[in-house]
Order: structure tokens, then C-alpha cells, then sequence
């Protein structure tokens, strides 16, 4: 995904992307022209939640729109408090945990027409699909993002019209997309490695100390 890393650095430097936004432990650059907008119309939902084990606690976090009306397109960033690794055999779950919320939890019927893991410092699984919505066809992506502890789920729907134009701008700002490790409920792996590794280095040297002084006693009692 080296491709796609230098895209997006090239879109933020051409203006393509917007300013970084950080909310709820992750951080990224959404597309330009796209503003933080109230969360009133999806008030009582659990709107692009989408979450592989029904029962796991989930939340909208952040709302944004480049405009307003029907032709506007939309993005909304959800936080679930599960670890999603965006594996290969979670890619299809995940693809049917998208259709079903949707279809349960939102009363909309959305079709996929492609499911697919992007690998890179920061996997994900992206579902693009189609639903009409109020008499107007609109494209969906739902992009899982893999992370520890909990992770976040982006959906951007705009009109099918507009998908093409908006396409390269979406996939860049996903790209810049970063969960932080979390401070509570354990350590990170990386975190636990790195203490594996000083109270293994630790040991290893009062060992290597403690023979040492052995050896001297040794030596002492010997003359």
C-alpha cells in the first residue's frame, strides 16, 4: 500500500484533504470541504456501528457532511469497543455484519458489489455497495479500520453520481486514519514486547552479576 500512502500524502499537499480531526482516541484527515455537522438525524441509532458480535458496546462518534440537501455526501465515524484485526477470515464477517446492519438496525436494504481487505500500517476491510435512500440511489463504503481494544468503523455515502469524483479523496483520507493505543483494559502487544524484552534483559544481567560475584567468592576462599 505504498501507492496509496504516497496518494494520500500528495492529496494533502495539493489541499485534497482537510485538517486533521481528532475525537475519541483516533485521529485522521477527512476530504476537503467536509465540515463536522450535528448527529440529530441519526439520534437513537447506532448509524455505521457496524460490529461482528451484536452485543458489543458501540457508539456514533463523529458526524460530517460537505453540504447540505440530497446531493450532499456524508461521513460518519462509529467506535466499537471490540479488537478487529481485519484478517482475511473476519472479511467476509465483516461483510455480512455491514448488510445486516443496515438491514436491521437501520431499515435500509444496501447491495454489495465489492468486498475487500486493504492491507497496510493500518488494515482495513472496505464493503462498497448501493442502496436508494428517499427515492435516490447513493454509493456506500463502510471501511472497518483493524485495531486492538476497540476500533473504528468509517461509512461514506454519497450519490452514485458523485462516487467516481469523490473516490480517490475518500481512500486517501481513510489512509491517514489512526487509532491510539489504549490507555486502559491492558497493554498493547507492542507495549507488553517491548516490557517483555527490558525485564528479560533485566534478568539477564543480575544473573550475569550475581555469578560473577560468585565467582570472586570463589576465588577468595580458594587463596
Amino acid at each position: 500500500m505504498v501507492l496509496s500512502s504516497l496518494l494520500a500524502s500528495l492529496l494533502v499537499v495539493q489541499g485534497a484533504l482537510g485538517s486533521e480531526l481528532r475525537k475519541d482516541g483516533y485521529s485522521f484527515r477527512p476530504p476537503a470541504g467536509f465540515l463536522m455537522v450535528r448527529q440529530e438525524p441519526y439520534a437513537g441509532t447506532r448509524a455505521g456501528a457496524v460490529a461482528l458480535q451484536p452485543g458489543a458496546p458501540r457508539f456514533l462518534s463523529a458526524s460530517l457532511s460537505d453540504g447540505e440537501g440530497a446531493e450532499a455526501a456524508r461521513v460518519l465515524v462509529a467506535v466499537v469497543e471490540r479488537t478487529f484485526s481485519a484478517s482475511p477470515s473476519e472479511r467476509d464477517d465483516f461483510a455480512a455484519a455491514v448488510v445486516r446492519h443496515f438491514e436491521k438496525e437501520l431499515g435500509l436494504t444496501l447491495v454489495p458489489e465489492r468486498v475487500e481487505r486493504v492491507v497496510g500500517p493500518e488494515p482495513r476491510v472496505e464493503v462498497l455497495g448501493t442502496l436508494k435512500e428517499a427515492g435516490q440511489v447513493r454509493t456506500v463504503l463502510v471501511a472497518g479500520l483493524a485495531s486492538e481494544g476497540r476500533h473504528a468503523v468509517v461509512t461514506v455515502s454519497a450519490p452514485a453520481a458523485r462516487w467516481e469524483e469523490l473516490a480517490p479523496e475518500v481512500r486517501a483520507s481513510l489512509e491517514t486514519f489512526r487509532m491510539e493505543a489504549p490507555t486502559h483494559g491492558g497493554l498493547s502487544r507492542r507495549a507488553a514486547g517491548a516490557l517483555a524484552g527490558a525485564l528479560a534483559g533485566a534478568l539477564v544481567a543480575s544473573y550475569t552479576a550475581w555469578r560473577r560475584r560468585r565467582r570472586d567468592l570463589i576465588r577468595r576462599d580458594g587463596s
